[in-house]
């Protein structure tokens, strides 16, 4: 039971190349990490117990909000820090092998297509671009109560399609706008991906009509911030709102040639 309680897993935040990763470097906020390496390829790691990651501890833990921001968190942490220094290629949240050997023949049977990946990566980073309208456009969702007055039924119904009507051109603006970040986006990225937008989110209640993330070459990051500003100022007059963050880590441009790696319970 006791040797049960001491196990441990590895934990794989992100693969890399180069020199290994030093150790005393803080890279989590809580946990030392530290390398694992194949030829060229290293993979950054940390020592966890399976009592807490395990396959059959980890799901009840996922369900807790407060250890789920922390590991997050964590784990962001080790990806971005380790971008700072070379192109990386961030693992899912709670990759974790049971041994360091399987971590190392991870390396070693993936490493003609993690060198692919990483000389695609280096040099640039991940972008997040995002529209909003003040209030997103709609038409009534409901019927309107009809009018008092004789004689007043020909000025409802004028002023139901007059609404009608300003809110299909505002809908048709917004949407407008959003192609027109759409392509500011893409004119300066290597690639630009759009993310579904859920109906039912915050964001969406929001106004929010673009979600895009982009891969850019550092060297474009001023132009990119530059072009995204200018379109901000001008759409801002029209309540449309240009929202962009970054840099992070390449999740989006990597996640495709990682999902057949390793799952996130212990392998």
């Amino acid at each position: 039971m006791k040797e049960k309680a001491r196990a441990t897993g590895i934990y794989v935040y992100c693969i890399t190349e180069g020199e290994p990763i030093r150790a005393d470097v803080g890279l989590h906020p809580s946990r030392p990490v530290y390398s694992v390496v194949h030829a060229d390829l290293v993979a950054v790691v940390s020592r966890v117990p399976l009592a807490e990651f395990g396959e059959e501890a980890l799901p009840s833990h996922l369900e807790d909000a407060s250890w789920l921001e922390g590991e997050a968190r964590g784990h962001e942490a080790v990806a971005e820090k380790v971008m700072q220094l070379r192109a990386v290629l961030p693992l899912k949240f709670c990759t974790i092998f049971r041994t360091q050997a399987r971590v190392t023949a991870l390396l070693r049977s993936r490493q003609d297509q993690f060198r692919r990946a990483l000389a695609a990566l280096r040099g640039k980073e991940e972008w997040e671009v995002k529209l909003l309208v003040g209030s997103t456009p709609s038409p009534s969702n409901g019927p309107e109560r009809e009018p008092d007055g004789a004689g007043s039924g020909t000025d409802y119904l004028l002023r139901k399609v007059t609404a009608r009507l300003r809110a299909s051109a505002a809908m048709c603006r917004a949407y407008s706008a959003a192609q027109r970040c759409f392509e500011t986006v893409a004119s300066c990225a290597e690639d630009t991906r759009l993310r579904p937008i859920d109906a039912d989110s915050g964001l969406s209640q929001a106004g929010l009509i673009l979600d895009a993330v982009c891969l850019l070459a550092r060297a474009r990051v001023p132009v990119f911030r530059q072009r995204l500003d200018a379109l901000g100022d001008e759409l801002r007059n029209e309540g449309v709102h240009v929202r962009a963050s970054g840099p992070w880590p390449p999740y989006h441009f990597t996640q495709m040639e990682l999902d057949d790696v390793a799952p996130p319970q212990p392998a």
